[in-house]
């Protein structure tokens, strides 16, 4: 029996479909590992999510592996008498890591193609080591075509040739080669690269640097831009496809005497009403543009009544209920600092000028809470004021109006010291990193339930992966689930994911970071403010796209790209120009940045002719296939939820 037929059986870490048991796959000699741990990817951190997209891009498939077992080791692995069971760099070295780590991932042998150091030459050979942090593998068969592409990201001599490769920010991305074989569990087979959307919500250069860092290009082929978008440089048909303004997600909002209540007619939506993109991201949108609406451009008459001709030119709330018909699908949205409250903390407001419906609600991760009543016109805590007639009919505590940040859901918390942050679920994608995590302040830097109003997270889910000293609930840092807490993505401790209940048809996934903005420095170290640009760009690959499952996209010419980056949707030999080459991606009838060639243009057969001379095939092998094949079928074959 063959590996790849002895394979077939295998199962997926169940962390975004039904459960299943985990089983641990062989990987070949001849395997590419994409290290992610401090000791061999300190410089060439961000750059390797960046190369890991281009594979992706480029028809590579990528797997996540990471062990589902691992346990973080709290205290520095060289801490005298609690010392790491691995060594930090080779095994059998002794030295131990001067940081806090998680157990390894997978053990193996090796040898040094590429060392974001500069340091060791290619071939060196390196021994055996443990892998940290989430490392990312390629198969055998794949070798020659992901090398291919890892020589040109990697080398900047090769990028005139190859400009899709070009980028502001370089630096090396350390990729190793196994010399023996060896095991692990695959987390995520990652087949296509995500569909990135970037909310231009006044901080958006925030979003953009940590992608500018990793090297990770919109789906034009163009760089995200360093500065804020301009009333016209941004959104659909203009050269920033993927920066949304906050005036296209609300969509058309209707007239005073006819307001539109579509929750889907903004641009995170086709025509069909289907989502552009799988992971959108909002930065630091403020609480006061949350709560402003607007009529003909400037403020609304006092009353409904008095507004007659005039449009609503903007809500936002109705931003909030965009994302929140976007998340009925299997996507992923990621805020950070003050765009968690914002989004999280909206309460639909029925009265004039909002004329919320229930569509308008936030609140994805957590309950309103029940605010306590107040017979006797005091409340307890000085953030709230006594409302009479504000709780069915009854006086109860609400916030007051200049404390936004205790609106009903979260409080926001102070700043935990970077020492004291607790790292919960080191085995879920989203929370891979290796060295302590090193918290920053802003406006939002934390976040509490609040016991004021006994908001708790929906359903009683395990949603925080880092937090204080004193969390869950309190000062928590690093959040994501399902919307209403549909289902499990963390498992609770002592739960095996055949024991949990799972929803199959949850549909998105949430992320909060708390901390206005991360540092993107390398070499990464460990208790630094880059390790927060590292969950953000982890967030990226966890959305349920790259491994196939999440939502399908209009694709109208059956090229297989969808309608929303198409440049020509009606036309499968027109698409784009992704990877830069000269070569309309989709040449061949289907995208296949391989063999994107045009027929000779005498051909009178239309097609199945010479290639032509100047065929833009960068030297890559088509054809291969992917690491543990098995598994990949058993992606095919598992039930998508819908």
């Amino acid at each position: 029996m063959s590996r790849r037929s002895s394979l077939l059986g295998l199962s997926l870490l169940a962390l975004v479909a039904t459960p299943a048991v985990v089983q641990a796959a062989p990987g070949g000699v001849g395997s590419l590992i994409i290290p992610m741990d401090l000791s061999y990817q300190a410089t060439g951190m961000f750059q390797a999510y960046g190369l890991i997209n281009q594979l992706l891009r480029q028809g590579v498939h990528v797997s996540w592996m990471i062990d589902p077992a691992k346990t973080w080791h709290a205290a520095a692995c060289d801490t005298a008498g609690n010392t790491c069971a691995w060594d930090c760099g080779v095994e059998g070295s002794g030295t131990k890591c001067p940081y806090p780590t998680a157990s390894p991932d997978l053990y193996a042998t090796t040898k040094v193609l590429w060392d974001d150091t500069g340091a060791v030459a290619r071939g060196t050979t390196l021994g055996r080591h443990g892998y940290r942090g989430g490392p990312f593998v390629i198969d055998a068969a794949d070798h020659d075509k992901a090398l291919a592409i890892i020589d040109v990201w990697n080398d900047q001599t090769t990028w005139t040739a190859n400009p899709w490769a070009m980028r502001t920010v370089f630096h090396v991305a350390s990729v190793h080669e196994a010399t023996e074989t060896f095991t692990g569990t695959v987390s995520k087979e990652m087949i296509a690269a995500p569909t990135i959307a970037v909310f231009a919500d006044g901080n958006e250069p925030i979003a953009t640097g940590y992608l500018r860092a990793a090297g990770i290009p919109q789906s034009n082929g163009a760089e995200f831009p360093s500065a804020k978008c301009g009333a016209n440089t941004c959104g659909p048909s203009t050269a920033n496809p993927d920066l949304l303004t906050e005036e296209a997600i609300m969509g058309d909002l209707g007239t005073c005497a006819a307001p539109i209540t579509d929750h889907k007619n903004g641009a995170l939506f086709d025509a069909a009403g289907n989502p552009k993109f799988c992971q959108i991201m909002s930065m630091h949108w403020g609480v006061n543009e949350r709560e402003t609406v607007k009529c003909d451009g400037g403020n609304c008459p006092a009353t409904q009544a008095a507004c007659t001709n005039e449009k609503f030119t903007f809500n936002g709330h109705e931003v909030v209920a965009e994302v929140r018909e976007f998340l009925k699908y299997a996507t992923h949205f990621y805020a950070e600092c003050q765009a968690v409250n914002a989004y999280e903390n909206t309460v639909p407001n029925p009265a004039w000028p909002f004329l919320d419906d229930v569509g308008r609600d936030g609140h994805f991760l957590t309950t309103t809470g029940t605010p306590p009543l107040c017979p006797a016109g005091t409340c307890t805590d000085a953030n709230y004021q006594c409302v009479q007639n504000a709780c069915a009919g009854a006086a109860c505590c609400l916030p007051k109006p200049a404390t936004w940040q205790n609106l009903p859901g979260y409080e926001v918390a102070a700043q935990p010291a970077s020492n004291t942050v607790k790292v919960l679920r080191p085995e879920v994608p989203y929370n891979q990193l290796d060295g302590a995590f090193g918290t920053t302040g802003g406006s939002e830097p934390a976040y509490n339930l609040s016991t004021y109003l006994g908001t708790t997270y929906k359903n009683n889910r395990q949603v925080t992966l880092l937090t204080g000293a004193n969390g869950p609930g309190d000062q928590d840092l690093w959040m994501s689930g399902y919307l209403d807490g549909c289902g499990d993505i963390i498992y609770k401790p002592g739960a095996k994911p055949a024991d949990t209940a799972h929803a199959a048809a949850c549909g998105g996934k949430i992320s909060y970071l708390g901390g206005h903005q991360y540092k993107t420095d390398v070499p990464l170290t460990s208790g630094s403010q880059s390790q927060g640009t590292r969950l953000f760009l982890n967030a990226l690959f966890e959305a349920d796209c790259v491994t196939g499952g999440g939502p399908t996209f209009g694709d109208t010419d059956g090229d297989g790209v969808g309608d929303a980056t198409d440049t020509d949707p009606n036309d499968p030999t027109k698409c784009g120009d992704t990877d830069m080459d000269g070569c309309d991606d989709c040449a061949s009838g289907h995208y296949d940045l391989a063999n994107d060639c045009a027929a000779v243009s005498g051909d009178a057969g239309g097609g199945g002719g010479a290639k032509s001379s100047g065929c833009c095939d960068a030297g890559a092998t088509p054809g291969a296939s992917i690491l543990f094949g098995g598994l990949v079928l058993a992606v095919a074959s598992r039930k998508r939820r819908r």
